[in-house]
């Protein structure tokens, strides 16, 4: 966790990937898939920690950018 300009720790920095996929509006399911070894090209970046998966907000942020359809 982080610590904020108030001396609070943000315990939005990091999540487990429930909350991940809750976050970006995917199923656990389909977020599990795009850890994938096949297809983790595809998916946000993610760590695993003592056997937890944990993803970074500012991670998962970058990769919804990427993945901004716009018209041409």
């Amino acid at each position: 966790m982080s610590i904020n300009t108030n001396g609070v720790q943000d315990p939005t920095r990091y999540m487990r990937a429930a909350a991940a996929a809750l976050y970006l509006g995917l199923s656990t399911s389909k977020l599990a898939k795009l850890r994938m070894k096949n297809q983790r090209r595809d998916g946000p970046p993610f760590a695993k920690v003592c056997g937890s998966v944990i993803y970074r907000k500012s991670d998962l942020d970058a990769w919804l950018e990427t993945n901004l359809v716009r018209d041409e």
